[in-house]
């Protein structure tokens, strides 16, 4: 496995080395927002963009109110940062001391990996079931007094399912570790269980701005969390570790209600295309993206060919425990499930 995060290919990249016009690519590899960015969000960097050359207001209240707002937690359960990268970052130095482990249910989301590592912790991995969802007896016998923390996708990245209630709470009454929640992709889902910090303070929540609201350049997160933690988090964090126009923009976003809903609408839309029309087995996701096994054949195989096409899909053997049979493709916009789709039908008719 990588000793470090491979994040999805560029356009530009695709472009030089396929010999491909720019224009011709479609970017189905790293679960953008097919949209593009919120229209509000755009406005607000536009009308605000002099302000580059001062310094955001320390803490950023405006933000921190803007997202108490959106999910209905006081500002002073709220950590913000420069994408939930940087949250995971933080945590693991504040929580996590050298010799620690963290349970890793797999696969998932492999920046845990690096990030324990970099903090010099040690990753203990658990399979999850056949169907990808989370076995909390196994995560318990997993559990032992060097155990900090517990990583939980949900939706879960690449696989696209959400974690049981039941599961979860079982692993936050039964274990003194953080629980960290990473709901990046939550909106997209039926259920949420950020409610749960009120009852359980070993849980941590993680939130982005990079999928529903279109700001992935941007880079702004926010974790919820008990206040213990937030005043810890506070008082180590970067001072000024998001720019002013990350801050304006993301005020915007969490007000773009349109934005919101046709996102949502689109998501949901493309996700049952895809999953009814692509000629392999798709696993039922409740993100912006479905995880495809493409036995018989390789996900290196159907990504290759893909690439040549001018597709970029995540091929998830860098994911550990994916193995070497599965794919990622983000939903897009119509007109780009339809060519993916119709590039996989393709590939059978030629093999």
């Amino acid at each position: 496995m990588p000793s470090t995060y491979i994040p999805g290919k560029t356009s530009e990249e695709v472009a030089r080395v396929y010999g491909i016009k720019p224009e011709n690519i479609i970017k189905l590899g790293s679960n953008e927002n097919p949209l593009g960015a919120s229209p509000k969000a755009i406005e607000a960097i536009v009308r605000h963009v002099h302000e580059i050359s001062i310094y955001p207001s320390p803490g950023y209240p405006d933000l921190k109110k803007a997202i108490a707002s959106y999910t209905g937690f006081q500002v002073s359960r709220i950590m913000v940062g420069n994408g939930s990268d940087d949250l995971l970052n933080i945590l693991i130095r504040l929580l996590v001391n050298p010799g620690d482990t963290a349970i890793i249910p797999i696969p998932t989301y492999s920046y845990y990996e690096v990030i324990v590592g970099a903090g010099h912790g040690k990753c203990v991995f658990v399979n999850r079931n056949s169907d990808f969802s989370i076995n909390a007896e196994n995560v318990l016998d997993a559990v032992t007094e060097k155990t900090r923390m517990v990583f939980i996708c949900s939706p879960n990245n690449p696989t696209g399912n959400i974690v049981g209630k039941e599961e979860l709470v079982e692993l936050l009454q039964l274990t003194d570790c953080f629980i960290v929640l990473d709901e990046a992709y939550v909106e997209f889902a039926s259920k949420n269980y950020v409610n749960l910090v009120n009852e359980f303070d070993n849980l941590i929540v993680l939130r982005t701005f990079s999928k529903l609201f279109g700001l992935a350049g941007l880079r702004i997160g926010y974790a919820i969390a008990n206040e213990s933690i937030t005043n810890e988090y506070n008082n180590l964090t970067l001072v000024f570790s998001l720019n002013q126009l990350a801050v304006r923009a993301g005020v915007a976003a969490l007000s773009d209600g349109q934005f919101i809903e046709k996102t949502l609408s689109v998501v949901e839309e493309g996700r049952e295309y895809l999953t009814e029309n692509i000629p392999f087995k798709v696993y039922p996701s409740e993100a912006n993206f479905v995880y495809v096994d493409v036995t018989p054949y390789t996900s290196q195989e159907i990504s290759e060919y893909l690439l040549r096409t001018g597709i970029i899909v995540r091929e998830c053997s860098t994911f550990r425990g994916s193995g070497q049979k599965a794919v990622r493709i983000t939903v897009g916009q119509p007109w780009q499930n339809v060519r993916i789709v119709s590039a996989l039908n393709q590939f059978l008719v030629n093999e």
